[in-house]
């Protein structure tokens, strides 16, 4: 007998990758492709072959989760703002129930990886999560009380544009100076270590430059661990999180990136936040976007499709499957 499944699809900028998922978070069945460059709609089409597929090997799913790499209205599954898929103002939720059948749910990327960690990774267990993506630019995503925080507009968890030093570097997103993600993102970090002179492909060549005891590297690295431990220190003081899980490519750097950032938070945070404050490496890697989209899906949609746990589960699915 197969086990009840959900879909999880994690959209990203340039691929798609999509898992059957029963609830203990396995993935019993995996799709990956190219993202279409040419919009929502083409994405859709991509997203409803998948689903079809996936559901021919694991079986008929209860409801479909999508993270999506832009800022979100978290009630009426609109993209707010989008420069990279050409969807703002579109019903992507909505979309994607008519795509597949299947009632669905959306969630950002961050968040949805977040909320992964905290059902199936390296937060399990954990009542309170702050997670911080570091890739291109830096995210995040916040779990209180076992639910997504998403604040007034779905925009929280914007931990990039904490400010770590004001008047300090340009952040290549936003404009603003002086905020973690001018100096913890990879997009920066590799244009001020390539603008010395260096080589480097991504920001794995510059933490191995930083092994070798390469001064640049070992400068930007070292600034890098220092400007996120003061961020952590921040968010630790204003939220008191059980754990801060820190994910994304460089988090597998180790000790070299992990040590500073304790240190920092331990002399920049309240005594009493810091004591007993977890800060770990993620656990779920490139599976926690579709896992966690998954879990948005189970959470809503619990016990069966036509029977969400909530009431707002309940006027969302109205929502997306509307005409």
């Amino acid at each position: 007998m197969r086990s009840e499944i959900v879909l999880g699809v994690d959209v990203g900028g340039t691929a798609i990758k999509a898992g059957a998922v029963d609830r203990r978070g396995r993935i019993v069945a995996k799709r990956e492709i190219a993202t279409p460059a040419d919009g929502p709609a083409s994405i859709m089409v991509a997203v409803g072959l998948i689903a079809r597929e996936l559901q021919k090997e694991a079986g008929r799913a209860l409801a479909i989760g999508v993270g999506w790499p832009t800022p979100l209205d978290p009630e009426r599954g609109i993209v707010l703002f989008d420069n990279k898929l050409g969807s703002a103002g579109v019903n992507i939720e909505r979309m994607a129930s008519r795509a597949t059948k299947l009632p669905a749910c959306i969630e950002n990327d961050a968040n949805a990886a977040a909320l992964a960690e905290y059902l199936y990774g390296a937060a399990r267990g954990a009542g309170s999560v702050v997670l911080l993506t570091l890739g291109t630019g830096v995210g995040g995503g916040i779990v209180l009380g076992g639910e997504v925080w998403h604040g007034r507009d779905g925009a929280a968890g914007e931990v990039g544009h904490v400010k770590v030093h004001p008047g300090g570097r340009r952040c290549l997103f936003c404009g603003r100076r002086g905020c973690l993600e001018a100096y913890a993102g990879a997009q920066a970090i590799l244009k001020r270590y390539r603008a010395s002179g260096k080589k480097a492909e991504g920001m794995k060549d510059v933490v191995d430059a930083a092994r070798r005891g390469e001064r640049l590297a070992v400068k930007i690295v070292s600034e890098m661990a220092e400007m996120i431990g003061m961020a952590v220190a921040d968010l630790a003081n204003v939220l008191n999180p059980e754990i801060v899980v820190i994910g994304g490519g460089v988090a597998r750097a180790g000790d070299i990136l992990f040590r500073p950032i304790r240190a920092a938070v331990a002399r920049e945070a309240l005594p009493n936040v810091s004591k007993g404050l977890r800060i770990v490496p993620a656990k779920l890697g490139n599976d926690a976007g579709l896992l966690g989209a998954a879990g948005c899906a189970w959470k809503r949609f619990g016990t069966s499709a036509s029977s969400p746990t909530s009431t707002t589960a309940s006027r969302r699915s109205r929502i997306a499957s509307s005409s």
